[in-house]
This record gives C-alpha cells, sequence and structure tokens, in this order.
C-alpha cells in the first residue's frame, strides 16, 4: 500500500512540474506584455505634466496655485503610488532592459518632481535677491513681509495678524511691482476708508510714487465704494443720486417715527412686536421641560408653560382682559376632584381658553408625573363640561407651539371666537414695560444694518421669509419689522431715483463682466482689510481681477473681523479659496507693536473662536509688558471716575495722545469725555484737528494704537464685552454666514486689546467681569460663565446668595402668595428671586441655599424662584458687595497652540 501511494505522489509531482512548465513561460509573457504597456503609458503622463509645466520654466514665472496644485497632486501620486507598484512589476519579469527603461523613467520622474516642487521656491528667492535693495536696505521689511511681497500667484492671501506690519507690506508690494516694470496705471490699491485712503496715498507720494489724481496717471488707490461709483457713472447718463448712510438712517428714523405716532397702522403693530420680543431670544419650539415650571408673563404674573406664555402675552398686547386660572364655579366636579380653573378667563366674553400640552398623538412630555391617558381623560371631562353648559372653549395645543404656529392661530381662533383683538400701541406698551427708548434707538440702528445686509445680499422678500421660519421669536419679530421696511426703502429709492452703495456695487460688476467699463485695465488689484469683505464688495472684486485676468494681493486678518452688521463677512477670508479660486498664502505672524502679555492676552481669547485660521504669534518685544482688571461698584459714575483717575495716572508717564479710551458702545463714552475735560485734560477731537486722550467705542479703535489702553466698562453688562443689546442674531436672515455673531464680539474685545503698546487696563463691575476676562485667564477661571451658561430654565442648583435689595409686594404679588421679591448676588452673578417661602430673607445678609429653582430670565435679568424644594441656611461670610478688590494683574493663560514664541534675534 505504502509503494502505492508514493508511485501516486511521483505522478502528481511530475504532472504539477509538467504544468508549470508549460504555464510559467505563458505567464511570464504576460506579465512582461502587462509591464510594457504600463512602462509606454509613463512618457505620455510626464509629457502632459511637462508640457504644462514649461511655460511656467522657460518663463520663470511664478506657477499659480491653479496650475500647480493638481499637478502637484498627481505627481505625488504618481510618484509614492504608481511608481512603486510597477516597479514590482517590473522586477518580477527579471527583464534587464525593461529594468534599465523603468530605472530611467524614475529618474526623469523625481527631476520632473523636483522642479514642479522647487519651481515657486526659486521665483521667490531669485525676486529677494534681485530686489533685495528695495526690499531690506530701503523697506527693511522682515522674512514673512519679503516672501508676502514677491509672491507673484493669480490669487495670493496676506494673512496679517495684529501689529504684523500689513500696511507697510501693502506699500512694499506696489514698490515691488513698479521696480518689476509694471505700468503704474495698471495698478488699483483698494482701502477700506476713506482716511485709509488718504493715508496710503500720502505713503505712495512720500516715496516718489505716481499716484493717480483727476485723470492723471499713477497708482489708483481708492475704497470701493468711490471706483463702483467711477464705474456706475461713466455708464450712467446724468449726474448719480446716491443713497448714502444718513439717507438711510434718515428713512428708517421716518419709518418708525410713523410707527411710533401709529401714522402706519401695520408698521405700528411690527414695531410693538419687536420691542415686546426683544429678549425673547430662545427658541421657543423646543419640547416642554416640565409641568412644574413656572414662566413670568409681561403682566408678571407666572404661568405654568412656554405656551401659556405666549398666550398671556398675545391677550396682553391685544387688550383682551383675561383672568389667569380663575376658578369655573359653573363646573360640576363631584366628589373627590378639586375645583376646576380653565387657563385663561375672558373677562369681557366669558370665552375660555386651554392649552392642551400635548402632541399631535394625544401624548404628554415624557417627564410629566401625570400620564398621557390620565391627561386625556382630564381634557375628555373638560370638554363634557363646556358641552353640557354651552360656554365656549378655545383649544390650543403644544404641538401648535412647537410647529411655530401658536401665534398665527391664536389670531385665527380667537377672532373666530367673536373676541375683539385691539392691537396695543406703544404708549400702552410704555405702561407696562417702562420706557423703551433705549430698546427703540437698538432697533433703530439694526434696521438700518438689516437693510444693508439684505441689499449687500440681494435678498429677496421671499427668501427672508424662508430663513424667518425657523427663526427665535426675536429674530423673526425684527425680520417681519425689517422686511417692512425694507419693502419701504426699496419703494423709496425708485420713487426718488436713488441708488445705494450696494446696488451700486453690483452695478458695478455687472458692468465690468459685460466689459462696458472704461476704467483702465488694472493687471494687479491689492486689496486691504480683507477680513471686513460685504458680498457685494466680494462680487466687484471677482468683477476686477477676473475680467483683466489680474493678480490679486489680499490682506487681513480674519481675527480682527468686526463688521458683520455693516455686511462683512469673515468667510471671504477663512474660505478664501472658495469664493476667489486657488491661492498662495502667507502668514505675517510677527507681532511688532504689543509686549508678551498683550499679545498673550489676544491669543488666549481668540482661542475660543470657532472656524478661524489658527496661529502662533511671534512676539518681536522681550518686555513683558503689564495688564491689570480693575472692579469698581457696579454703577456707571463708579466706571466713568476710575477710567478718568487712570488717564490723570498714566498722563503722568505718557503724554495724553499717547492714550486710548474704549468701550464697547457710546454709553459712557460722554460722560468720560466730559470727565476727562473738566478734570483738565486734553481730549481729541478729529473734527476739529486737536490732540489728546482718544476716547471712542471699540469698532473706531481698528487700525489705531497707543501706548497705553483703557477698556471701559469691561463687564458682563448690557453695554459691557459682549454687548446684550446689540442683538447680532437678528441679521442673521439676511447674512452669509450666520451665527457670527458670538465670536465677531470675542473678535472686537481682541481688537479693542491688541491696541496696547505697553499697558493695558481693564475696567469692571464688581462681581460682574467680561466672560472674556476668564477666557484670557484658562480654565481655572471659566468656571465662573460656565456655571451660568451650564444652567436651564428648570433646573436646580446651589449656592452662596448675598441678598443685596428686598422689594416692596404688588397687591397682586401678594395674592399670589409671593412672600419676597428682589435681588441677589452670587460669584456667578446678580438674580432676581421671587420667594413662596415662609422663612424671610434679610436684606445685607448672605444664605446658603439649596435647589434654588433657576427660572427664565425676565426684561434680560437672570431669574430664580424659592420654593418647598428650597432649603436656607445662614451663612456668616463676607459680603459679596463688599469693597472692591482695587486693582490685580491680568494673568493669560492661552492654550499650548496659541501660546505666542519670542522672537529669535537674527531670525
Amino acid at each position: 500500500m505504502d509503494l502505492v501511494w508514493l508511485v501516486l505522489g511521483l505522478v502528481v509531482v511530475a504532472i504539477l512540474a509538467i504544468t508549470v512548465s508549460v504555464a510559467l513561460p505563458s505567464y511570464r509573457k504576460r506579465g512582461i506584455k502587462q509591464a510594457r504597456a504600463s512602462l509606454n503609458q509613463v512618457p505620455e503622463v510626464l509629457s502632459r505634466i511637462d508640457k504644462s509645466l514649461e511655460p511656467y520654466l522657460s518663463s520663470k514665472e511664478y506657477l499659480p496655485e491653479r496650475v500647480g496644485r493638481p499637478l502637484r497632486s498627481e505627481m505625488k501620486t504618481f510618484v509614492e503610488s504608481t511608481l512603486p507598484s510597477l516597479g514590482k512589476t517590473v522586477r518580477r519579469t527579471h527583464d534587464g532592459v525593461m529594468r534599465k527603461e523603468f530605472e530611467s523613467i524614475t529618474m526623469a520622474t523625481n527631476q520632473l518632481y523636483q522642479k514642479l516642487m522647487e519651481h515657486n521656491f526659486q521665483f521667490v528667492q531669485r525676486a529677494l535677491t534681485e530686489h533685495s535693495k528695495l526690499l531690506v536696505e530701503e523697506l527693511k521689511l522682515d522674512a514673512a513681509q519679503r516672501e508676502a511681497t514677491v509672491r507673484d500667484d493669480e490669487r495670493n492671501l496676506v494673512v496679517a495678524a495684529a501689529g504684523s506690519g500689513k500696511t507697510r507690506t501693502l506699500i512694499a508690494r506696489v514698490r515691488y511691482l513698479l521696480e518689476r516694470g509694471v505700468a503704474p496705471i495698471n495698478i488699483l490699491a483698494v482701502t477700506f476708508t476713506n482716511k485709509a485712503t488718504e493715508e496710503m496715498e500720502d505713503g505712495l507720494k512720500q516715496m516718489s510714487v505716481p499716484v493717480a489724481d483727476q485723470g492723471s496717471g499713477g497708482v489708483t488707490v481708492s475704497t470701493l465704494h468711490a471706483l463702483g461709483k467711477l464705474i456706475v457713472q461713466a455708464a450712467t447718463p446724468g449726474p448719480l443720486s446716491i443713497a448714502d448712510e444718513h439717507w438711510t438712517n434718515s428713512l428708517v428714523a421716518s419709518a418708525l417715527r410713523d410707527a411710533r405716532e401709529s401714522r402706519d397702522q401695520q408698521l405700528s403693530n411690527l414695531y410693538v412686536n419687536a420691542i415686546l420680543n426683544f429678549h425673547r431670544d430662545l427658541d421657543e419650539r423646543t419640547p416642554a421641560l416640565g409641568e412644574d415650571l413656572t414662566y413670568r408673563t409681561r403682566r408678571g404674573e407666572q404661568v405654568r408653560s412656554i405656551g401659556e406664555r405666549i398666550i398671556a402675552d398675545f391677550l396682553l398686547t391685544h387688550q383682551v382682559p383675561y383672568k389667569y386660572e380663575a376658578t369655573a364655579s359653573w363646573a360640576q366636579v363631584g366628589a373627590g376632584r378639586s375645583a376646576y380653573h380653565p387657563d385663561f378667563t375672558l373677562l369681557d366674553t366669558g370665552v375660555c381658553i386651554e392649552y392642551w400640552g400635548i402632541d399631535r398623538a394625544g401624548n404628554v412630555a415624557g417627564n410629566w408625573s401625570t400620564s398621557s391617558s390620565d391627561y386625556g381623560k382630564g381634557m375628555a371631562w373638560k370638554r363634557r363640561e363646556f358641552s353640557r353648559t354651552g360656554k365656549k372653549l378655545v383649544e390650543f395645543y403644544d404641538y401648535e407651539r412647537r410647529e411655530g404656529t401658536l401665534e398665527a392661530v391664536l389670531e385665527t381662533r380667537l377672532t373666530g371666537a367673536s373676541v375683539q383683538l385691539r392691537s396695543m400701541t406703544l404708549a400702552g406698551l410704555e405702561r407696562i414695560l417702562g420706557d423703551t427708548k433705549y430698546i427703540g434707538s437698538v432697533i433703530e440702528r439694526q434696521l438700518a444694518e438689516f437693510i444693508e445686509n439684505a441689499r449687500s445680499f440681494r435678498m429677496s422678500t421671499e427668501q427672508i421669509l424662508q430663513r424667518l421660519k425657523s427663526a427665535t421669536p426675536r429674530v423673526h419679530h425684527f425680520g417681519n419689522l425689517g422686511l417692512a421696511v425694507l419693502q419701504r426703502y426699496e419703494r423709496e429709492l425708485a420713487s426718488e431715483g436713488r441708488i445705494d452703495f450696494s446696488d451700486m456695487l453690483h452695478r458695478a460688476a455687472d458692468i465690468l463682466e459685460k466689459g462696458a467699463s472704461s476704467l483702465p485695465k488694472f493687471s494687479h488689484v491689492l486689496v486691504d482689510e480683507f477680513q471686513d469683505t460685504s458680498w457685494s464688495m466680494a462680487r466687484l472684486v471677482n468683477a476686477l481681477v477676473g475680467t483683466n485676468r489680474a493678480h490679486l494681493f489680499a490682506v487681513g486678518d480674519d481675527w480682527q473681523a468686526i463688521y458683520g452688521f455693516a455686511g462683512g463677512d469673515v468667510d471671504h477670508i477663512v474660505n478664501f479659496e472658495s469664493h476667489f479660486g486657488p491661492a498662495s498664502r502667507t502668514m505675517l505672524d510677527t507681532n511688532y507693536r504689543s509686549p508678551v502679555t498683550i499679545v498673550q492676552a489676544g491669543a488666549a481669547l481668540i482661542a475660543h473662536n470657532q472656524g478661524q485660521i489658527p496661529k502662533q504669534v511671534v512676539v518681536s518685544s522681550h518686555e513683558r509688558g503689564e495688564a491689570f482688571i480693575h472692579e469698581v461698584p457696579d454703577d456707571d459714575s463708579a466706571i466713568i471716575t476710575k477710567t478718568i483717575q487712570l488717564v490723570q495716572d498714566e498722563c503722568k508717564r505718557f503724554g495724553p495722545d499717547e492714550i486710548l479710551v474704549l468701550s464697547r458702545t457710546n454709553h459712557i463714552i460722554d460722560g468720560i469725555r466730559k470727565g476727562c475735560q473738566s478734570s483738565g485734560i486734553p481730549v481729541a477731537n478729529p473734527v476739529r484737528d486737536t490732540s489728546g486722550v482718544r476716547i471712542l467705542s471699540a469698532h473706531k479703535a481698528k487700525g489705531l494704537e497707543a501706548n497705553v489702553v483703557v477698556i471701559a466698562n469691561a463687564s458682563d453688562h448690557l453695554f459691557g464685552f459682549p454687548s446684550k443689546m446689540e442683538n447680532s442674531d437678528v441679521l442673521e436672515p439676511v447674512r452669509m454666514s450666520a451665527g457670527n455673531g458670538p465670536a465677531e464680539e470675542r473678535r472686537l474685545f481682541y481688537v479693542a486689546v491688541t491696541r496696547a503698546r505697553k499697558r493695558l487696563h481693564l475696567i469692571s463691575r464688581e462681581g460682574h467681569p467680561s466672560p472674556y476676562i476668564a477666557e484670557i485667564e484658562g480654565a481655572s477661571q471659566q468656571s465662573q460663565t460656565a456655571s451660568r451658561v451650564s444652567l436651564r430654565p428648570g433646573v436646580r442648583f446651589n449656592d452662596a446668595f448675598y441678598v443685596e435689595q428686598v422689594y416692596r409686594l404688588t397687591d397682586r404679588q401678594a395674592k399670589a402668595h409671593i412672600r419676597q421679591c428682589g435681588l441677589m448676588t452670587t460669584a456667578n452673578g446678580r438674580f432676581s428671586f421671587t420667594s413662596y417661602l415662609p422663612f424671610y430673607l434679610d436684606q445685607g445678609k448672605t444664605y446658603s441655599l439649596e435647589g434654588v429653582l433657576y427660572d427664565r430670565p425676565y426684561q434680560n435679568r437672570p431669574q430664580v424662584k424659592l420654593d418647598r424644594g428650597t432649603h436656607v441656611e445662614r451663612r456668616q461670610i463676607q459680603s459679596l458687595t463688599a469693597q472692591p478688590k482695587a486693582v490685580r494683574p491680568l494673568c493669560p493663560r492661552p492654550p499650548t497652540s496659541f501660546q505666542p514664541r519670542l522672537l529669535v534675534p537674527n531670525n
């Protein structure tokens, strides 16, 4: 048997040997054929890439990213993937000729790849060498500024950090282009303001650069608005009538006068609604938080749900007298059932309103103690009682609130039930809310911004309405008012034959795109402050560079984008290539203005923004610098007094011209200015061209710097940082990039901080520092702001509360069984409180409270409620409103990735 198996094994081996000897040559031939075919394709690929590259190699011109990036990507794949795979195939053939051919191809590929990768580097090095006298000896640019100046892509983005010398680099670019032989008439330098235009023109003239003026040849320096007007005027018979900022503001003011005085009833209703909903900044379509949560109405009463509050406020503002949860004495409740209280009883008609807390399937919220079945039985019983007595019931549902239709169906159903609705006048609203003058001024200012954004983005009525569907009540009602004023604005434009700046920019772009402009054919377009470019500006820039195949040199800093309210969109610089095409990017990251502490503070702050261009700033100065936080009592006069004192002290070290005082709004600027003047401190007045301490809002500080910067009201306050009165969210329906308001507020504080060359002072209200101070000082302080942010209505929490003030109760509050109300302070801020406790809190004392219920904010003030779930313990601790801590140093703690580096000498 063993012999048989041996013979069979030998036979199998023999068969396999014969099969291999026959198949191997065939397999080898097939491998050689495949390798040959692949090798034959390589020269074609290399030739195509070489042909694309040759014009730039032979002319030694800069290889634009539009061409170079896809070539580099293809070559990278070819070198790292295609060639190694082909090499394995060639080696398996054991064909010496083919292997030598592959080695030759590999060498040619590597040489071409090296040329491709090094071409632009060699271009920059040649340019730096050829123009070193201008760039190094005369202009004294640093390495990054020199590289930015000579890079010659079709699209060049220069990201210039604060104090990094962007203006110097822009002027250097003009000088470099002229030295290269570019005619002055072919260069356009775009600035953001008229003042910047004058400064650049003066700088160029001092260097003997010809500047275009009244038709004379030279470099054109202009704002985009002035350039747009020039283009449109040249194509328009007769003079242009421009609707400028003053015209727009006057029209908005006129529209709101008509609203306030009820000359336009529709506009008046919309205006009242915008004021009424000014603080309703939460999405009220979210699920209910629980049936034990209370909400305060505009009339001051506590109701049980968001929907009930919406109904109560609607009845109030439509002048429908009502009683909340009045006893229905007519209902037959029977044994074992407590009295029936309909949600609302309308006093003039006897109509009752029930707000059912159910979804479309008839289910209540999952966290309710009442089951859906029991709730449904209660609904059925109530409906039977109304049917039995013949009384009228109007029903509303929680799912209508969540679907955003509740306010619309309120009017329809109540009118259908013969309830007379009369819109409230502004005077009537002010009897409830008090003076609305400041809210009105904010709305007026933001309406002008709404118009500017909508016109820049060329948004239609339908587009705006679509965006308002999913908005918060504040945004929704402001947007409806904004749309009505926008429509009036457009009618007035047409009737007067005017065009506004946004339309002018769009028309200029239209003319350029049609090739109908008489402008010089610019081959180089330089744009400053690119981070604040609006959609209409971006379109004109694209038209300028696109129609003439011009090179774009854009300079800006996304960290300093602060003009979103005027239509500026930081996305134009953050996602530059999606708007303007592939580009070379250079970073100017050395700060020559500020010392280490100031740069660290700016970096730590801006690290909290998402969607930015990351930078690790290099600090030129080896001085530490000084930054201080001054706490003063929570009072405007205390802030003004402290500001004046600091200015007086700093005037002893530096001249008044070297002091810059900044505030978020104009709220206290006049007081500071008058206080300085009465103290004998000279105050700058640009209109009269007088020097002195500059006292400005933060937005006007862009481009300025001073040895000393004082930031007044760096507080968590209505008029502080961030501002709680600006409500930038109302502009989101007419902006390209929504949700950028909080980031822009942070960037504004960054701009204010980074104006300082030596010393920085932050003045904050005691117990209410700006949350940005905590962000600057790192995680150890973040709990101060995070704790309040983490609170939601309905959440209970524990803290030590100082009873700052106890108010006298109104009759209505007493009838509601409220025992106390007033104001309490914690380390986390100030809260209005309502107490139902039998225990009375003494004003001026501190208590440890457990189970405090965080309630919905009322008129922008956080609220808490003390009820049977709250436990009180008297504590003998230092009053939270004791004397201010006076002054302490600011201690920046930027994250590692944003930690500034010191400039290495000779770097």
